[in-house]
This record gives C-alpha cells, structure tokens and sequence, in this order.
C-alpha cells in the first residue's frame, strides 16, 4: 500500500490496526439534500408554532421589531445613498434578538422533533391513544403563592375525553413534548447560542392548547432542561455584557436553565458531550459536527467516563442513560463499540431558513435580477448554510414532491416563482463571507486568502467569530467546495472578505442610524407626544453587539480598500443622523478620553486602520456644510473607481441587483435615554435632508443603474 510517507508502494504495508476500535464510524456516504431541506422546512414550522409570522408583503420597510410582523429584510436608503448599491438588511427573528442562533437552536431542535414525530407516526391506535392520556395526566395548573401542584384534568375528566378529544393533540405538538419534556438538552456555545436555546424553550412553555375548554401549555412550566457549556467571565474571549444576560436566565423562575463555564474552548464541546451522555441528554454543539468529528468526541468522552467510574468501555455501554444518549446522536451501539452513523447537522439545516425567507420576501417585492449576500462566515454554519440553501434551490426540481408542495406552502412567493424561473439562472445570486482577520482563519487558509494591508493587532476575536466549523472534510467545508466546484453562489476566496475591528463600532453606528432615520421619519412616531417619542426609539431602534455588524465592516472594508468607497462619505452619513465624535465615542462606551485608546488599538491592525481611525474622529466634527461638499466630491470618484472594481461577478454590475447585508444578534448594552436625547437633538438640525434620503426613490440618490425593485 502507497503510504503518503513512503516513496514506493511497499508489499505488507498496511493499516492493519484501526485507530480506534471503540467507536467507529460507517464508511462515507452522500450527503441527502432532501433531508437537510426537510429539516429546514420543520424549522419554520416549529417557529410558527412559537408564534413567528409568515414574512408578509404588507409590513416590507417597516419598523424593526414591530409587533405587526417578523419580516426579515429592511431596506437601507441611508446606506444605499452613501455606496451607491442598493443595500438592505437581513436579520434574525426579534424573539431571539435578531440572533443567527436563533435559527441554529430551533433547527437541532426541530431535527429531534422530527425523529420523535416519525417514532410516534408508527405506533398503533391503542399506543397513541395511551402516550396522549399520559400527556394529559401530566399537564399541570401554575402553582399559585407556595400552593401544591395541581393537575389541569381530574381522572374523570380525562375518562370523558373522546376519541376525536384526544386527537386535537396534534403528532407535531405530542412529539415536541415527548422530546423535550424529560431529557436535557446540553448546549456548546460562546454564548449566543445558549440564550437563544433558552428563549425557545421558554417559547414551549408558553405556547397554549385549548382542550375542551381548558387552556393548557405545550410544555409543564417544570419541564424542559437547558445545560450551557459557555465561557467563564475570566476568559479573555467573552465580555461582560454577555455573562450579565447568562447569569440572568441561570437565576429566572421557574428554574430552566444550568450554566457549566470553561475557559479554554477545547474543554467546550468535551464537556458539553460528557454531560449529556452521564444525563441521557441530547448534545447541541454551536458548530456542526461531523461524522469523524463525534467519533473523537465521543471516543474522550466515553473513555473519560470509563476512567471515572474505573469501569471498563463494555460496562459503561451498558449504562441506561449513556445509551439513551447516544440513541439520541444516531449512533449503534454494539457489546464492546460505538458506530457513529451521522454527524450533529440540525443546527446547519435551520441556518438555511433565514435565506430561505430572504428569497421568499425578495419574490413579495420585486424582480431584481440578482441577489447579493453578505454572511458572517465564522458565525458557526452561516455562510454554509446560507450556499446550502441556494444549492438546494437552484435544484429545486428534483426535490420529492412532498417536500415541493410543503415548501410552496410555507413560502408561496418563492414556490410560484420556481414554477417558471431557475434560482442562479433567471435570478442570479451570490453569497459572500466575512472573516475576522483577529482569528486564525481555518477556511481563509483553506482558500488560500491572503490579506495584505492589515494585520489581526491585539483586539480579542469576537465572541461567536470562530472557525472551527470549517476543518478539511467537514460538512460545511463539504457544501462550500461544491459550490466552488459547480459554479455556485460561493466562488472561493474572490467571495471571501476580511474584516478589521476598527470599522466595527463605525458598523455600529450606521446601523443604528439607519433604524433611527426609519423611525423618526415613520407615521408612528410623527403621531407621538414628545414625552413617548424617545420609548418609542428604545423599542425600535436597536445596536447590534459586535459580532452582528461584522457583515457590514466586511463590506465597508471590501470598498474602502478597492478605493470605491471614501470615508468621508461614511463620516456625511453619520453626521446628519446626529453623530459627532463625542456622541460616536459614547456610543462606543468610551467618550472623548477614549479617543488616543481607539486611535492606538486601530493602529495595531496595521497602518492603514490607524490612519483611517484618525482621520474619521476628526472629520465627524467637521462643519456640516463642509463636509457634505467634500462627500459629495468624494462619492463621484468613488462611483467611477466602482465601475471598474465591482465586488460581484461582471454579469451583476449590468443588471439591476441587491445586495443585502446579515446582521445578527442584539444582545448588547443598548444607549442610554440620555444619548438618544442628544442624537435626536443633532438629527433634528438636519431632519430635512433625513427626510430626502428616506422617503425619495433610489435612482434619485446617486445609485448606478435602475436598481429599485418596487
């Protein structure tokens, strides 16, 4: 056999001893794409049963976290005037602070539904009929001031239900609670995912079912389990702002939720895995993991555990909760071994939704010809999934037709689109990824990407910015290879950007002003007393933390270095939103004594971030008259250098296309009353132009080509 390492074949060399005996896995087999959408397409379901409502061509450029909808994609007019693209936002659903991991949590949790619905769909009449007897014994009254717990059924109540009574308790809700109700779920995460596991869970507790008359909840206010492997407060890669929301829901009553913390992120998902299986819990990584990566985590946890209990690896296989455990992973378990039959990838298939719901609110609205997104790559599987999705549409015909007619239904825009159009052909799209350059960038490496003008400095990587999903063989790095193989909507590293710190507070801030001009130009607010107006801010006007504005840094970044981009025109469009370098100090949580840090900790990311730093603080004070004069000089060169250094492939420039930008995640310390008091006393000094680029057509705002789609 040709070893790599050898420089002949050589007779009787062999790997004559596998690696690892105890926990195996099956030989390699491809990928069903089917099954991945139909794990999406429950995830939008399970949302819906949480309340989530269908995307609606009646609230488009609405207001953020408006309890009118829970559309996804907002229009930027703010940002489009100041690149000369037509920009929009994509973001996460408003239950779960507008987080990608919202989508993550519900996508493993929809996979184990999923396997529980399809176990209950093949019992018989008798055993159904006594799982949801057992449901109803079960179901308990709020306890009231220290009162016992009291069932919502007496016995005789439950004797009278009928045959038609008992099968208003539908499979899907008798499956959530067969789940969830009793096993713990034991979550890896940096932090993010654990809140957004939290709020669904909580989400079940709160959903109501009305049974003869009665209103019970889908889940017992004590059932449910929710164990979070997070960083401890000492490590130097998690903030305070994200422990003061753990430490939080760890206290909320009723108890639902445990915090297990670790301090350097390889004890992470070993940990996370031994606690589930010593529980005969399920293990819900923050990253998907694949068939080779559990076996490894399995062969240390199982190991480790043996080791404990001085037992020997056949003896603890017989433990009544680990294999419940490994049940749960899919895997075979045989006297003395582990077969691992599949990786954890729940989580990957319900990223897929939030591009799913961008093509479905893009066919409400228009006819764009191409759709460009930009993705936080290293936020767990979301640049996968997201090319995922597309792959999966751009084949949308051969797709079985239930999962067709399912799909039409959930997203009916999207379904009749297809019945006449091909995704990548009369609806171009690509999808671009946005790495932190403060991170050793697994697929930046993999993709050969090579940044030159800046450098990773001290900053600490952002929370939630890891690469870890994207190792040699992974599923993720599986789907993106196809896409560069097949001409997909990922092309490599022409599609992969890196992103600086420096340019994430100015990210910050364009956001939040883009959401400030939509509401203090919206009917809502115009119709409000003085005294209500700045709540009404508060409610819908939201910072994103860090990591959710990487997207936008990564586009920022992407034009100012090909020279399409001046920051004097980023400085113009913050300034007649209210912002001077006092207020964006403050809103950076610094002030003006913060300035030299910002400038010197910008200059660790290398020269070009110092200077940009530097010179951004002083332009926000210049005179507004000024500094529209030299924007408007600026753009001019801006728009010509972009004629000829496009970021999407050429066919894009000649066609009307938008690109949309991912934010994600809210949870952060918002600004004070006392700061959106003075911005909205700056952007009252410039309300009229505030007016003009909210409510006037995009052609009218310097934008290259006919790029509307109303």
């Amino acid at each position: 056999m040709k070893n790599p390492y050898t420089h002949t074949d050589i007779d009787g060399l062999a790997f004559s001893h596998a690696s690892n005996d105890l926990v195996k896995t099956e030989s390699d087999s491809q990928s069903d794409n089917s099954q991945a959408f139909r794990v999406a397409l429950l995830t939008v379901n399970l949302a819906r049963r949480l309340g989530i409502k269908s995307s609606s061509a009646n609230h488009h450029d609405g207001l953020n976290r408006s309890e009118k909808h829970d559309n996804l994609v907002f229009s930027a007019p703010l940002l489009s005037g100041m690149v000369g693209q037509d920009l929009k936002f994509l973001r996460g659903w408003k239950q779960y602070d507008s987080c990608v991991k919202g989508f993550n949590s519900l996508g493993l949790l929809a996979e184990h539904a999923l396997k529980a619905e399809k176990k209950i769909s093949k019992y018989s009449a008798d055993e159904l009929k006594n799982l949801r007897l057992e449901y109803l014994r079960t179901r308990l009254l709020s306890p009231k001031n220290g009162e016992p717990l009291k069932p919502v059924f007496s016995e005789t109540e439950i004797r009278d239900f009928s045959s038609r009574d008992l099968e208003a308790i539908s499979l899907f809700d008798l499956a959530l609670w067969d789940a969830f109700a009793k096993r713990p779920i034991v979550c890896s995460t940096s932090s993010n995912m654990g809140i957004s596991l939290h709020q669904a869970i909580r989400g079940f507790q709160n959903v109501k079912l009305n049974l003869k008359g009665r209103d019970i909840t889908l889940l017992n206010f004590n059932e449910g389990w929710l164990i979070i492997w997070c960083p401890d407060e000492r490590a130097d890669f998690m903030n305070s702002e994200k422990t003061e929301t753990l430490r939080r829901i760890e206290s909320e009553q009723p108890p639902l939720t445990a915090l297990h913390t670790y301090i350097n992120r390889r004890q992470r998902d070993p940990g996370a895995l031994r606690d589930a299986l010593v529980d005969g819990g399920y293990f819900f990584p923050t990253n998907p993991q694949s068939k080779e990566e559990m076996q490894n985590l399995l062969f240390v946890a199982l190991t480790d555990i043996a080791k404990e209990r001085g037992k020997s690896f056949k003896e603890i296989l017989s433990d009544e909760k680990i294999l419940q455990a490994l049940k749960g992973l899919d895997c075979q378990v045989g006297s003395d071994f582990v077969t691992v039959t599949a990786g954890v990838e729940g989580g990957l298939y319900g990223l897929m939704v939030p591009y799913l719901i961008l093509l479905e609110e893009t066919c409400q609205t228009g006819n764009p010809q191409g759709i460009s997104t930009w993705n936080q790559a290293s936020i767990g599987a979301a640049l996968a999934a997201a090319v995922l999705a597309d792959l999966v549409i751009r084949d949308y015909s051969n797709l079985p037709a239930d999962l067709k007619a399912e799909a039409a239904e959930l997203f009916p825009a999207l379904g009749r689109f297809l019945q006449k159009n091909n995704l990548g052909i009369d609806l171009q799209t690509t999808v671009h990824g946005v790495f932190d350059i403060a991170n050793l960038q697994s697929l930046a490496q993999l993709l050969g990407v090579v940044v030159e003008k800046h450098v990773s400095g001290r900053g600490t990587a952002l929370v939630g910015l890891g690469s870890s999903s994207y190792a040699n063989g992974n599923r993720c790095y599986d789907v993106l290879r196809e896409s560069m193989t097949n001409n997909g909507p990922f092309l490599g590293k022409s599609t992969f950007h890196p992103m600086t710190h420096t340019l994430i507070p100015i990210s910050q801030a364009l956001i939040y002003a883009e959401d400030f001009i939509r509401v203090v130009t919206s009917r809502e607010y115009l119709a409000l007393e003085n005294t209500d107006k700045i709540d009404f801010i508060k409610k819908h006007v939201s910072k994103p933390e860090p990591a959710g504005a990487a997207s936008l840094a990564g586009y920022l970044l992407a034009r100012l270095d090909s020279k399409t981009l001046s920051l004097v025109e980023i400085a113009y469009s913050l300034k007649i939103c209210g912002f001077n370098t006092q207020r964006l100090l403050k809103f950076m949580g610094m002030g003006l004594p913060g300035a030299n840090q910002f400038i010197q900790e910008c200059y660790e990311e290398g020269h070009y971030m110092g200077q940009l730093a530097q010179a951004f603080l002083s332009t926000m004070d210049w005179d507004l008259k000024k500094l529209k004069e030299v924007s408007f000089s600026e753009r001019k060169l801006s728009r010509q250098n972009f004629k000829t250094k496009p970021l999407d492939r050429g066919w894009f420039e000649n066609n009307s296309y938008v690109v949309h930008l991912y934010l994600t995640g809210d949870n952060t310390r918002q600004p004070s009353r006392s700061f959106i008091e003075e911005l909205l006393s700056g952007c009252n000094d410039h309300i009229a132009e505030i007016r003009r680029i909210a409510t006037e057509p995009l052609s009218e705002l310097g934008l290259n080509g006919p790029i509307s789609v109303d």
